[in-house]
C-alpha cells in the first residue's frame, strides 16, 4: 500500500510541474496577446489623428484655390496651419507638413496631381482645383507587443485626404461672346449695360444654352432633362469647376419650368420650378427694374431719358441694320449708338471708376437725374428696394446676381455640344425671366469674377 501511495505523489509532482510550464507558456501568450491588442489599438489610434490632421488640412487649403499662384501659396499656408493644429501619438506629438507633402491637380486622382511646389504661374494654376495633403509616415513605439520574440519595437502609420470644390458658383446657363463693340468690354461685354441673354448668340438670336450641370467631360451629358437640371438652376451651382481654355457641354432651349426656377431669386417658390428656399433662398432686395414700369424705384427715376426697351439693341452683324431671326446679330457699335438703343443702365453695376456726371458722355447724350449711391439693386430701403416675402426673410445678399460662362458658341448648339470656355462674368438679373409673352433672361453685365475659379462648397473626396 506505501508503495502505491508513493507513486501516485510522485505522479501527482510530475502533473504539478507540468502545469506550471503551461500556466507559464500561457502566461506569455496571453500577455502577447494584450500587447497586441493595445498596441493596435494605439495604432488605430494614431492612424486616426493623423487621419483627421490630413482631411483639415486638405480641407483648408483646398478652399484657398483660385487658379492663379497666390492662390496656391495661400493654400500651402492654410495647410500647413490646419495641420499644426492636430496632434498624434495619444495626442502627444504636433503634426508637421509642408509643401513637400502637398500635391494639386485638375481631377482627385493621383494621375492628375503634380507636386504644389512645381506651380509656379497662373498658367499652371488655373485648372487646379483639388489638393492631397499626405501626412507621411509618422513612427510610433510598441509596448507590451515587444514580449512576443522576433517583432518589432516600432510601428509606422500615415494620414492621406484630398479636398476639392463640388459645388461650383455657377449658374447652368451659358452666354455666347459678343463682337468687340468698340468701347471698354470684355468678351464683348460692357459694364452697366444690359443683355437679352437669347439674343447674344451669334448662331441666331432667339436661343439660350445650358450646360450641362455634372459633367465636362466631351460627349458625355448625365443632365439633359428639365426635371434633373432644375435643382442646379434653383442653388446656382454645378457639380464641376468651368476652367478657362477648357470645354463644357452646350445644350439649346431653355424651357419655362428652367425660368420660373431662375425666378427663386425673386421669391417665387412655385410647383413649375419645385425650388426649395432652404437650398435657393431669394435675394435680399427682389425689387425688378423694369424699363417699361411707371412707379417709383423704376429706372425711369435715374435715368434721364427713359429706356425704351429693357436691354440694348442687337443688330445685324453685316449692315448693323434691323436684326433677323435668319441672321447673326450683335450689339449696335458704340459709334452708332444713341440714347434709345440703351436699355436699363446702371441698376447694379457701372463702368469701372465712372460717375454719373459721365453719363451723357458714355451713353450718348443719355443722362442721370438721381442716381441713387450706392446702385440701386444695393439699397437696403426706400423705393429702390423691396423686401423678399415675408417667410423667406432676410434672404441671402447677391442671389440674383448670376455667374455665368463665357463659351464660343460657333460650334455650340444642339444636344451635348462642346464649347470653350472664355471666361466667368457676373451678371445681374433685372427683372423675373417667367414672364408670360416675354419669357426669356434679362441681364446686367457686371466685370468677369476676380479670379479664374469661382467660389465653392469643399469635400473630401478620399
Amino acid at each position: 500500500m506505501s508503495k502505491h501511495i508513493k507513486c501516485n505523489l510522485h505522479g501527482m509532482q510530475r502533473q504539478q510541474g507540468a502545469v506550471a510550464l503551461i500556466v507559464a507558456i500561457c502566461l506569455v501568450s496571453l500577455v502577447g496577446m494584450l500587447g497586441l491588442v493595445l498596441d493596435l489599438g494605439h495604432l488605430y489610434v494614431t492612424r486616426t489623428e493623423l487621419q483627421n490632421a490630413a482631411d483639415s488640412s486638405s480641407l483648408s487649403g483646398a478652399k484657398e484655390l483660385n487658379g492663379r499662384v497666390t492662390g496656391i501659396n495661400n493654400a500651402i499656408t492654410r495647410a500647413i496651419e490646419a495641420a499644426g493644429k492636430n496632434k498624434y501619438n495619444l495626442n502627444s506629438t504636433a503634426v508637421t507638413v509642408t509643401a513637400s507633402n502637398m500635391w494639386v491637380g485638375s481631377c482627385p486622382a493621383d494621375g492628375c496631381m503634380v507636386s504644389i511646389s512645381s506651380v509656379t504661374t497662373d498658367a499652371l494654376a488655373g485648372d487646379k482645383t483639388f489638393l492631397k495633403v499626405d501626412t507621411g509616415l509618422r513612427t510610433i513605439n510598441t509596448w507590451f507587443i515587444q514580449v512576443l520574440p522576433s517583432v518589432a519595437n516600432t510601428t509606422q502609420t500615415f494620414g492621406i485626404a484630398v479636398a476639392g470644390k463640388y459645388a461650383v458658383d455657377i449658374t447652368p446657363v451659358a452666354i455666347c461672346e459678343l463682337p468687340d463693340p468698340g468701347t471698354t468690354n470684355e468678351f464683348g461685354y460692357e459694364r452697366g449695360v444690359s443683355y437679352k441673354v437669347s439674343d447674344a448668340n451669334p448662331i441666331g438670336p432667339g436661343t439660350m444654352f445650358w450646360i450641362d450641370p455634372e459633367s465636362n467631360t466631351p460627349g458625355v451629358c448625365p443632365v439633359t432633362s428639365t426635371n434633373a437640371t432644375r435643382p442646379y438652376v434653383c442653388a446656382g451651382k454645378i457639380g464641376f469647376t468651368p476652367v478657362v481654355g477648357g470645354t463644357v457641354n452646350t445644350n439649346t432651349g431653355i424651357s419655362t419650368p428652367q425660368l420660373s426656377a431662375l425666378d427663386s431669386r425673386f421669391g417665387d417658390y412655385t410647383p413649375q420650378n419645385q425650388c426649395d428656399p432652404a437650398t435657393a433662398p431669394p435675394d435680399t432686395n427682389i425689387k425688378e427694374y423694369r424699363y417699361n414700369s411707371a412707379g417709383v424705384g423704376a429706372p425711369r427715376d435715374w435715368m434721364g431719358t427713359d429706356p425704351t426697351r429693357q436691354t440694348i439693341l442687337f443688330v445685324d452683324s453685316v449692315t448693323n441694320g434691323s436684326c433677323s431671326p435668319s441672321r447673326t446679330c450683335k450689339p449696335r457699335p458704340y459709334s452708332l449708338r444713341a440714347a434709345t438703343d440703351y436699355g436699363v443702365l446702371w441698376s447694379g453695376f457701372r463702368k469701372t471708376g465712372a460717375v454719373v456726371s459721365q453719363w451723357s458722355t458714355l451713353y450718348s447724350g443719355n443722362t442721370s437725374t438721381s442716381y441713387p449711391e450706392p446702385s440701386p439693386y444695393a439699397q437696403t430701403s426706400g423705393n429702390f428696394y423691396t423686401a423678399p416675402p415675408v417667410a423667406y426673410q432676410p434672404g441671402k445678399a447677391g442671389r440674383r446676381v448670376l455667374n455665368m460662362v463665357i463659351v464660343n458658341c460657333t460650334t455650340a448648339g444642339g444636344v451635348c455640344r462642346q464649347a470653350t470656355v472664355l471666361a466667368v462674368g457676373r451678371f445681374l438679373m433685372q427683372r423675373r425671366s417667367d414672364v408670360p409673352g416675354d419669357r426669356d433672361i434679362f441681364v446686367e453685365f457686371g466685370g468677369l469674377l476676380p479670379t479664374p475659379l469661382p467660389t465653392s462648397d469643399i469635400k473630401l473626396y478620399r
